[in-house]
């Protein structure tokens, strides 16, 4: 290679956009922690970029589009995630030592004992031990995430289209027990919206137009991680798009991100 094509490719390794330079420079760290149900390995993943500044919690393995969401943002500005892996599907099974039957449950279910008994009950069987199992996987989620620290919970979910939206919280509708205020942005689409436990949020978000829903504080008792948050006092805010919609559920996580900054001013 001639003198004048080495410098000219040294020149431009110097003068990289400053922004590619800032991502580059994110220490990127991942742990993992493997949770036993007996016969069945449940793997909690961590995944860190820079600064642990923002802090997201992914439970469905088999909703990828707002890991890969959060995965994108992290990379530009830093910020964790706790992703449950446990083979690419909704729900998580186990032996009960005790028994060859399957235990099955929403891993959404699991972070109150009225929960975990509830959700056993719909897809299997319920046991008081299977009930302490999968309570336990739940502490233990928590534990990984660590809301303490930060004083709030930011969750990922997806939906297919034509089984879950905004509108099933209207009155009228299949959970409108769980919604005291709804706001629809016509131009949005349904599948795509936020869920929250802060009228504060609400209230901002209602501002930029964003599909978002409000939770009552007579929500009932899911064992979702949505009411436990309300229990504790601690503000939450659920991302939720159609599966698929990477680029919606990034401009989704953006906004809120900027709103979790506004938030923590607040005295």
């Amino acid at each position: 290679m001639k003198l004048n094509s080495i410098l000219l490719c040294l020149a431009s390794i110097i003068f990289l956009p400053s922004c590619l330079l800032a991502t580059d420079s994110l220490n990127v760290e991942q742990d993992s922690i493997d949770f036993k149900l007996n016969d069945s390995t449940i793997t909690i993943v961590k995944h860190v970029f820079g600064k642990d500044s923002i802090r997201f919690l992914s439970v469905h393995d088999d909703e990828n589009t707002g890991v890969s969401a959060a995965l994108e943002f992290m990379k530009e500005h830093g910020g964790s995630l706790v992703e449950l892996q446990y083979g690419n599907e909704r729900n998580i099974k186990f032996n009960l030592k005790s028994s060859v039957d399957k235990c099955i449950f929403d891993p959404n279910g699991m972070f109150t004992d009225t929960g975990a008994y509830r959700t056993l009950d719909k897809h299997a069987r319920v046991t008081p031990e299977a009930v302490k199992a999968i309570r336990s996987l739940g502490e233990k989620v928590l534990e990984t995430y660590n809301y303490d620290s930060l004083g709030y919970v930011i969750t990922l979910h997806n939906n297919t289209e034509g089984l879950y939206s905004i509108r099933y919280y209207l009155p009228g509708k299949m959970m409108d027990t769980a919604a005291s205020k709804v706001h629809i942005n016509p131009r949005l689409d349904i599948d795509d919206f936020v869920f929250v436990t802060e009228p504060y949020f609400f209230d901002y978000l209602k501002k930029k137009n964003v599909n978002v829903v409000l939770q009552s504080p007579d929500a009932p008792n899911d064992g979702s991680l949505s009411v436990y948050a309300a229990m504790q006092g601690v503000p939450y805010v659920n991302i939720e798009v159609q599966d698929g919609h990477v680029k919606q559920h990034r401009e989704l996580i953006d906004i809120v991100a900027e709103m979790m900054k506004e938030f923590l001013k607040k005295p």
